[in-house]
């Protein structure tokens, strides 16, 4: 597989949108810096509620990692042979099925990056005493959404 093929026109939205998403964690941190207290929830039980505690710096560390995360897939996604193929497939089938897996890397990027934004915003609320945890339906429908979009790319993978 000598070229890559140009970004599909979805791939260009959600790496906005993933874009936009880590500039609001940061921003969104910055804003709330001063008024959040000293110790605020690090660590949330699968019913959402907080039951680890730390310094307020801790809020940091959701950003961060969504920006490490952005830039490890983006620059695997710029890796053809990084993605796992199968042997009996010929040159333009991997051509198909590695933009389907760039589509697929891009979508999953995005749900994360929004899924941390998500948890970032509620750290600060409950930290805030506006809440009191992440809901009971945060974990669920984030595993539903990103396994949803694996099982629906392995599927149309297995088609391509």
């Amino acid at each position: 597989m000598a070229s890559i093929k140009a970004k599909t026109k979805v791939e260009k939205v959600l790496l906005m949108l993933s874009i936009f998403g880590i500039v609001a964690m940061f921003v969104y941190v910055m804003l709330i810096w001063s008024k959040l207290p000293e110790t605020i929830p690090r660590h949330f039980n699968f019913k959402g509620e907080p039951d680890g505690f730390g310094g307020k710096g801790f809020i940091l560390v959701l950003p961060f990692v969504g920006l490490g995360l952005f830039i490890l897939t983006t620059l695997l996604s710029q890796i053809p042979n990084a993605f796992n193929y199968p042997d009996d497939v010929t040159e333009e089938q991997k051509q198909r099925l590695y933009v389907h897996g760039r589509i697929c890397l891009s979508w999953l990027q995005t749900q994360i990056i929004y899924f941390l934004l998500y948890g970032v915003w509620q750290t600060a609320q409950v930290a805030l005493g506006k809440a009191n945890g992440l809901g009971i339906y945060a974990l669920p429908i984030f595993l539903f959404m990103v396994l949803g979009t694996i099982i629906y790319f392995a599927v149309r993978g297995k088609r391509l």
